[in-house]
């Protein structure tokens, strides 16, 4: 075990270097002494500096200088981590009223002999050693809460990132799952648009059969040009298109005034054709439904593009439905 350190501040310089030789033969090692409380201060600070201050300052209380030994204790205590023993031959109570706030590890009172002072020194520097001991410790105790505090902040904030981003998984699901459910009803609507139109054909033909069947005669050739008028009159798109038309603005609101407003050179038959992209019908069926050929249909499509100027990479059928 090292040595312990000391420095001697004592006014008497007799006293001092007799305390000195004596310390020193009994194994502890003395960094200094001084008569002044000043000079004491200054040369504990170069001590310090080195990091070589002592463990345990003998302080006489009435000293040679301006400064006095609580005062010179006190300036020490406040800066270093040095254990004070006041020495002195002054009034018991008046020491302990100065001096008793510093909390010195030891009192001695002159005269005093070696075996005192050892005493008194292996004392206050075990004191001093358990509380350097406990404040390393507390200090520790300190760090580790620290860090378990910040660990357990950065823990929330991850969490709550998480959460956050589940909720906004599950918003974007939720959107996803409501937008398809829009497309399922709206794909929905528009077969129904021309499911309806097909049946009320058949109707009309089924009616004109069973007329036919009902006269109990032979059906001629001027029967079935009826018949034939019949399907050709119904299947015609301009004769139904207010009816279509009325459906798809319920299932698209809006959809032909966004169209005049932002595309007014386009022609009714444009809207009709935009109308068709709309419902994400192909070209198959688009010309079906025209009654013209599908490349009559692309050429169709080809002048929309035109009219909306459109570059190459941008897909109509896409365009037609942001509108």
């Amino acid at each position: 075990m090292a040595s312990i350190s000391l420095y001697i501040v004592e006014d008497e310089l007799i006293i001092s270097h007799d305390l000195m030789t004596k310390l020193t033969d009994l194994g502890y090692k003395v960094l200094g002494m001084d008569t002044k409380g000043e000079n004491a201060v200054d040369n504990i600070s170069v001590l310090a500096q080195n990091k070589n201050e002592p463990d345990i300052v003998i302080m006489d209380v009435k000293l040679a200088g301006k400064m006095d030994g609580i005062e010179a204790a006190r300036m020490i205590t406040e800066n270093y981590n040095c254990g004070i023993i006041f020495l002195t031959s002054m009034n018991k109570s008046e020491v302990f009223s100065k001096s008793f706030s510093l909390k010195p590890y030891a009192y001695l009172f002159k005269p005093v002999d070696i075996d005192q002072i050892k005493a008194a020194i292996e004392v206050a520097n075990y004191q001093r050693n358990l509380e350097i001991t406990n404040e390393h410790i507390i200090s520790d105790l300190k760090n580790e809460i620290e860090q378990r505090k910040k660990a357990e902040k950065e823990k929330n904030l991850r969490l709550q990132e998480r959460i956050r981003a589940e909720q906004r998984i599950n918003q974007l699901m939720k959107q996803k799952h409501q937008m398809e459910m829009d497309l399922i009803n709206r794909e929905l609507a528009t077969s129904s648009i021309f499911i309806s139109q097909k049946n009320k054909i058949i109707g009309l033909i089924r009616k004109d059969i069973n007329r036919l069947l009902r006269t109990d005669k032979n059906i001629n050739k001027v029967d079935i040009t009826r018949v034939l008028k019949t399907i050709d009159e119904n299947v015609k798109f301009d004769n139904d298109w207010y009816r279509i038309k009325a459906h798809f603005e319920k299932i698209y609101p809006g959809f032909f005034d966004r169209l005049r407003k932002k595309f007014p050179q386009l022609t009714p038959n444009d809207h009709k054709l935009s109308a068709l992209l709309r419902m994400n019908l192909n070209t198959k069926e688009i010309s079906h439904i025209l009654k013209i050929t599908a490349p009559s249909t692309e050429i169709s499509r080809i002048r929309l593009r035109k009219k909306l100027e459109l570059a190459k990479n941008v897909n109509l059928t896409q365009f037609i439905c942001d509108v």
